[in-house]
């Protein structure tokens, strides 16, 4: 095995040549019988059209859903098949076919395709501001051929009225080239003449160079563009880096003089803060020192810098040598509107916050009503009540009564107000509620009384030795003894509940007996 194995390895050749395949020119292994009823199709823009898209939803747009079939054969060649020939046709005289907003290069299936196949569509384009004495159909003609592209129909009649200002040329149009939009006429009289061009069918294009195999954002023309300013930016950064590291250089006479903080670039302003001019003659007036002198100089340029840095009017025409700033008393010179949503803002606020004037919505205004309307309660009752105490006890109970409803009618002004925080009082809820004049708040209901089910049980089972008497024991466990029923005090605003006790009329006996 391993003899056989070097054998093989030893025969191998780096300059082997791969044979090519042949394919066989049997029937059976060609579709040009199916490709006759098919067209062939490019994708212009592959970065913005999709093949598995494009597939489904073109029969849709055709309207021959279930009668079309469509394959991909590359990721920017497709195929359909139709089942009928009509169906072919009608789609090929659509003219410009789009997806995703981009159009589409399609043709009929050729078993031996040209050279330029797919590099051709048929758009119609509308042709505007034709001058008038050159308004026929070989001037429409030459116009179409020589700016857009080979003129396949012009639809124009010069014996019948026209309404629309343009005439209309298919045209057989080279996707490779742009759409052009004017083109200038220089006219035989003299003078020239601006001709517009509009594409029917043509949504989206590059609004750079007017192409359509690509969007503006990768044209090739920006993106050169763009590479050349980046190479003339790159060295002027690079000195301004260079620059910015190091303003005094050790050969430089203030090296050791001045720091480069006082020197440099003052980050807050983006400015230097000694202008180069400065520098240079401080310069100058140090090389021109003697050995003597020199300290003395150095010292008095220190000491003048010091002193110029505390004020900064000085710091600004000293050593930025910078102009002063004018001032004028026109407060109102060159004044402008202000856009600005912030100061809005603020006036509004201001607004709102003077005694409540501002508050105009009609949440604010119901809430103010319960309250006045519960702060006008107590004083109306006193009133009423200062002005009945000379009448007689019937006139006062009625007054009383009505005080009382009065107080039940704050009640829920009271329980409305306290759940505001958690309750719209125009929305309806689930559970019981009561109409008041500005909304809709929740009813309290009053909780049940009653004993615990243990005493309840006692009272039953104890009974009691009169009711046994009267009614014997066969009555005892149930109907009139059987619940004990509290006995509340009589109220004016409360109407005293049925009594369903039998009563037993003294020295009669029991109802029972009779």
């Amino acid at each position: 095995m391993s003899n056989a194995m070097d054998k093989a390895m030893m025969a191998l050749s780096l300059n082997e040549e791969d044979a090519q395949f042949e394919m066989s020119n049997l029937p059976q292994f060609r579709s040009s019988e199916r490709n006759v009823r098919s067209l062939i199709g490019r994708i212009l823009n592959p970065d913005c059209q999709k093949m598995s898209r494009l597939i489904h939803e073109m029969p849709r747009k055709w309207q021959k859903e279930g009668r079309v079939r469509g394959v991909a054969l590359s990721q920017e060649r497709f195929q359909f098949f139709f089942d009928k020939e009509q169906d072919l046709l009608d789609v090929l005289e659509k003219g410009v076919h789009i997806s995703n907003e981009w159009a589409l290069a399609i043709e009929r299936w050729v078993e031996n395709p040209p050279a330029d196949y797919l590099q051709f569509i048929n758009i119609w384009v509308q042709i505007r501001d034709i001058p008038v004495n050159y308004y026929t159909e070989k001037a429409i003609t030459a116009l179409g051929e020589k700016c857009l592209g080979e003129v396949k129909v012009v639809a124009f009649d010069p014996d019948k009225p026209q309404i629309h200002d343009y005439v209309r040329v298919l045209v057989r149009f080279d996707v490779s080239r742009p759409l052009r939009k004017t083109k200038v006429i220089n006219l035989p009289e003299g003078g020239t003449a601006t001709v517009r061009f509009n594409y029917e069918r043509i949504q989206k294009r590059c609004y750079e160079c007017q192409r359509l195999n690509h969007a503006k954002e990768v044209c090739p023309i920006l993106v050169r563009q763009r590479r050349e300013s980046a190479l003339e930016r790159r060295p002027k950064i690079l000195k301004e880096k260079a620059d910015a590291e190091r303003l005094l250089q050790p050969q430089d006479p203030l090296y050791g003089v001045l720091s480069e903080a006082q020197v440099g670039i003052d980050p807050q302003t983006g400015r230097r803060r000694i202008s180069e001019e400065v520098l240079e003659e401080m310069r100058r007036y140090l090389l021109m020192a003697t050995e003597e002198d020199r300290l003395v100089r150095i010292d008095r340029i220190q000491s003048s810098i010091a002193e110029t840095e505390k004020d900064p009017m000085l710091q600004k025409t000293v050593l930025r040598l910078e102009a002063p700033p004018v001032f004028t008393k026109d407060i109102e010179k060159g004044k402008g509107r202000i856009f600005d949503f912030d100061l809005n803002e603020a006036a509004a606020s201001r607004y709102h916050g003077k005694g409540g004037q501002g508050e105009g919505k009609l949440m604010a205004s119901a809430f103010r009503a319960f309250r006045s309307e519960e702060r006008a309660g107590p004083v109306e009752r006193v009133n009423v009540d200062q002005r009945l105490s000379n009448q007689d006890a019937n006139n006062w109970k009625m007054a009383k009564t009505w005080s009382s409803t009065a107080s039940d009618r704050a009640e829920p002004l009271k329980r409305c107000r306290s759940l505001g925080d958690k309750r719209n009082p125009t929305e309806h809820g689930f559970e019981f509620s009561s109409s008041l004049p500005s909304g809709i708040c929740r009813k309290q209901t009053k909780p049940r009384r009653r004993p615990h089910i243990r005493k309840r049980q006692a009272s039953k089972a104890k009974g009691s030795s009169a009711l046994q008497d009267l009614y014997g024991k066969e009555g005892s466990g149930s109907g009139v003894g059987s619940k004990r029923k509290g006995q509340e005090a009589a109220v004016d605003t409360q109407i005293a509940g049925k009594m369903k006790v039998a009563r037993v009329i003294p020295h009669e006996g029991s109802p029972r007996s009779q």
